[in-house]
């Protein structure tokens, strides 16, 4: 290979990379830029407590013991 072919694909991969990463500061700047309102913020705790209820049914789900029967008939 080149060497100036080399130069230009790492310049292109940090080009990306640079940019990436600055779409991920502004995001971050934005969030954190306390822009977030009284009603955004609760609806982000009931979103939140949603979640926390969906993932306690799917641990029950998971830890039942007809599930592991499943998987293991399932495996032969």
């Amino acid at each position: 290979m080149d060497i100036s072919m080399i130069v230009l694909v790492v310049a292109i991969v940090a080009i990306a990379t640079a940019g990436e990463a600055f779409k991920h500061y502004l995001k971050s700047r934005k969030i954190t830029s306390s822009e977030i309102t009284n009603n955004e913020l609760e609806l982000l705790r009931k979103q939140n407590k949603h979640l926390e209820q969906r993932v306690q049914v799917l641990e029950k789900i998971v830890t039942d013991n007809s599930y592991e029967l499943k998987s293991q008939i399932n495996a032969l």
